[in-house]
Parts: structure tokens; sequence; C-alpha cells
């Protein structure tokens, strides 16, 4: 055991280290996923999208047509109406972009990636507090609770939440808090003033910064509702279900339209998915696996097992705290698996900090029924610094960076080439390559669906090479016959392919 000096000094000095991790990696991040444009579009713009402008079809435009969809201008900074009003027509709640809208006025008449990646850095180092706090009060030892932090802080499913600019990183740092909140309310003789107040404050911002939060805190809220009616706990109880009842009064005064969000909303309960459950399950598990584990699950497993064979078993009990997180988190996947529209990294983001605690607990618990507190430990952080260590050795690449499309966004800044985009409306994946946008001096939208001549009279007026983006859905044999240049293919994006056009 360390003196409190001492722990704090070291939880200082792993953050940092963790801090500095980002900024070197956020430095790498070269792209964006349609939804970090979204986010930035979403609290700044004076509509849900750029592609609802009258003039944004066969129109030429400048790059400052696209960026000051991504950025806050000069004659914005006191305007946060777009925060409330796009999310109140959109999916999602408006506390996250209410931050990002904060942070972005240190960059106004600029777009930079650095207003997202320094705002979750400033919620992971929060993150890390609790971390330390729930597994302090879970591993009843600082240092095991010091491994913890180290072990979540360099993870890769942690790097990429920090890197991916959207509410999920400002998600897990809720769920971490109303954790904290419950274990700690567990252990009380009574509920303070303070702890409702701070349950209220956490119950508000959580809700207001995604509905999936909810799933998680009702499995807290049952637990801790049948703990206290079990332990014949009145006066907790009472306090704990007047503080649920405040909040929640509270939230719906704020943001009514979450009602409708969830119920019936385009990414609501009702609005199901179309992929088989047994696939997005297996797609679940292969991401845990991959950007947990770096796909070493099975060997971590395999070696636990090893380590244990033929030693004398002793009886450990689990403590019922571990239910606090365990529950909740497999309720939640249970839940993502059901509705997500997709079998994605981040729909698991909220989670990751539960999930990395409760298996180092799990597994803490196992060894210490074969080894000593300090040869668990040992065993632990070895075992865990290898998985760690894994992608340098794997060559492992971050999600969240897109490096791959590196070479397309250098390529077309330094040719200055107009750009032609063929949009096929029926879908709609603009905002993936909006950043290609702002790069270039000169470039129009096509309509995929308009008559083929006019097209081709468009592409024939601009009387230099282009370079030409054509996204899902696109007949090339039909493209070609607009184009009497040659075409050369580019690179594959997420949603398009990119040609350069000589005339």
């Amino acid at each position: 055991m360390k003196s409190k000096r001492q722990i704090i000094i070291l939880l200082i000095v792993i953050t940092l280290a963790q801090i500095i991790t980002r900024i070197y990696l956020g430095d790498k991040k070269q792209y964006f996923h349609m939804d970090e444009a979204y986010s930035y579009g979403l609290m700044n713009y004076n509509k849900l999208n750029i592609t609802d402008n009258e003039d944004f079809i066969n129109t030429w435009h400048d790059k400052y047509y696209y960026k000051d969809y991504l950025e806050v201008n000069s004659d914005e900074i006191l305007n946060i109406k777009p925060v409330y009003e796009n999310q109140k027509n959109d999916v999602h709640p408006p506390f996250y972009y209410l931050l990002l809208r904060i942070i972005s006025t240190c960059s106004i008449n600029n777009f930079t990636k650095w207003t997202g990646i320094i705002l979750n850095i400033i919620i992971f180092a929060i993150s890390n507090i609790f971390i330390y706090l729930i597994c302090k009060k879970l591993f009843k030892n600082q240092i095991f609770a010091l491994i913890v932090c180290f072990i979540n802080g360099f993870s890769l499913i942690a790097l990429d939440s920090c890197l991916y600019i959207r509410m999920y990183e400002l998600c897990n740092l809720n769920i971490l808090i109303a954790t904290y909140l419950h274990l700690k309310m567990y252990h009380q003789k009574d509920i303070k003033n303070f702890d409702m107040i701070f349950l209220m404050i956490n119950l508000l911002i959580g809700g207001l910064t995604h509905y999936y939060y909810f799933v998680y805190v009702l499995v807290l809220y049952v637990i801790s509702t049948i703990s206290y009616i079990r332990k014949k706990e009145k006066q907790k109880l009472i306090r704990y279900q007047i503080s649920i009842f405040i909040s929640a009064i509270i939230y719906l005064c704020i943001f009514p339209y979450s009602i409708s969000h969830i119920l019936f909303g385009n990414r609501g309960i009702t609005s199901g998915s179309s992929i088989n459950i047994i696939i997005k399950f297996v797609g679940y598990m292969k991401i845990i696996n991959d950007r947990f584990f770096n796909k070493l699950f099975l060997p971590l497993l395999v070696a636990i097992i090893i380590l244990c064979w033929k030693k004398v078993k002793e009886k450990k009990l689990i403590d019922k705290q571990i239910l606090f997180i365990v529950l909740p988190c497999i309720i939640y996947t249970a839940t993502i698996i059901i509705t997500s529209p997709y079998i994605e990294t981040r729909y698991i983001i909220p989670i990751y900090s539960s999930i990395i605690i409760s298996t180092v607990y799990l597994i803490k618990i196992y060894l210490n029924k074969f080894w000593d507190n300090k040869s668990t430990l040992f065993l632990i952080t070895l075992l865990f610094l290898i998985i760690l260590y894994s992608p340098k050795m794997t060559n492992t690449k971050l999600e969240f960076t897109y490096e791959q499309y590196n070479n397309i966004a250098k390529y077309i800044k330094e040719k200055q080439l107009p750009i032609i985009y063929i949009w096929n409306t029926e879908n709609n994946r603009f905002l993936d390559d909006i950043y290609l946008f702002t790069l270039v001096d000169k470039s129009i939208i096509l309509d995929y669906n308009q008559p083929a001549e006019n097209i081709k009279q468009i592409i024939q007026e601009n009387n230099t090479n282009f370079i030409l983006i054509c996204n899902e859905g696109i007949e090339e044999t039909k493209l070609k016959q607009c184009i009497s240049g040659n075409m050369q293919y580019k690179q594959r994006m997420n949603a398009c392919d990119i040609y350069e056009v000589d005339i």
C-alpha cells in the first residue's frame, strides 16, 4: 500500500503518459468518418445537413462553402441555437454538441480535428479518476486500481475512442460516474444530499449525451432498488427514488424530444435492424476480441489455465459489487446486438472501461484461487502488457486515424484540381468525403439521377483536368459516356471511388 500522495503522483504520471500518446496518435489522424463531420455540422450549421441547401447540386462552389458546415465563423460565436435545434430534428441529445461548440470557439474561422480530439482527451483524463475510484472500491487495493487505469488507457479501444470525434467517450465517462455513485451509495448507511445532487446531475448529463446511457443506468437502478428493498433500507430507497424522479422530470423539461427519438426515431427502439441477430452477436464478439484484446482473448484464457494447472485451489468469493458492472455490461451488449443498425466499434465504446474493469477483476479473482496477491498482480500486469504491446508486433492499425486515406488527401490538396462529384442521392454518404472539398478551390456536385446529357454538358464546360468522385450506386458505363477524357483510378474510399480525369 502506498501513501495517498504517492498514489496521486502515480495516477498523474500514468494519465500524462496516456495523454501524450493520444496527442501523438491524434497527429496521425488523417481523415474523418461521416458522423465526425456531422458532429461539427450539427453543433454549428443552420440546418441538419449541407446537402439540404438549395444550391448544393449543379453549382460550382469554393472550399469555404464546405468549411462553413464544419467550422464556427466569427459572426456565429454567440449563436448556439443550432446545438439545440439540430439535435431536436436529428436523433441525438444535445449536450456533447454543446461542449464541442464551446471548445470550437477556440478555432474561429478554422476547421481542425484538434478541437474534438482535445475535448476527448479532457474527458478521458476525468474518466481515469473514476476508473481509479471504482477499482479502489472493487479491488480494495490501490495498486490494482492503478494497473487497471494503465491497462484501460492504453488499450486499442480506448485510443480509438479518443480519436473518434463523437459523443461516445463522454458517454463512457457518464457511465463510469453512474457506476461509482451507485457503488458508493450501496455501501453508505444513507444517501447524502450531495450524493443525490451528484446523481441527478449525472443522470441529466448522461441522458443528454446519448440514449444508450439509459440502458446501462436502468440496470443499475434495478439492482440498487432490489438491494435497498431486500436490506429494508427504507430511507435510502425513498431518497434514491426521489433523485430518479426529479432528474427525469427536469430532463423531460429540458429535452422532451427524447421521447419521440427513443420511441419513434429512425434509430429508436422501433426502428429494428436488417442484420441477423446471430451475425450481429458474432460481429460484436469479434470487435471485443479485436479492439479490447488485439485478437488474443483465447490465448489469454489458455495462458490463465496453464498458469493455474495442477496448483492447489482455494475458495475465493466474488464480491457482489461486481454485479454493478457486469450485469449492466451484459444487458447493454445484448441491447446493441438487438437494436444497433450496424456492427461497429462505436456502439461498444460507451462501456469499454466497464468491460475492461470487469475482465481484469474476474481474472484477478480466478488467479487468486491459485496464486497469492503479489503473484496475481505480477501475472495480470504481464499478461496485459503483452496484449497492449502486441499491436506493435502485429502492426495493427487504429480504426479512427484513417491513415489509409492519407495519400489521397495529400494528393488532392497538392494537385488543386477541380472536383466533380457524381452523387447518387439514394445513398447519401457525402459527409464521408466532405473533408476533400475543403482542400480545393473549385468543386461541383452533380445529381446522378438527372439526364446524362446535363451531366455531360457540365463536365465538358470544365476544360481542365479534374478529380472525379463517384459514390455508391454509380454505373461506370453510363458515366464513361459523359466523359471524353482518360479516367485513372486512384482510390477506393469508405463509400465512393476516386478517379483523376485527363482532358
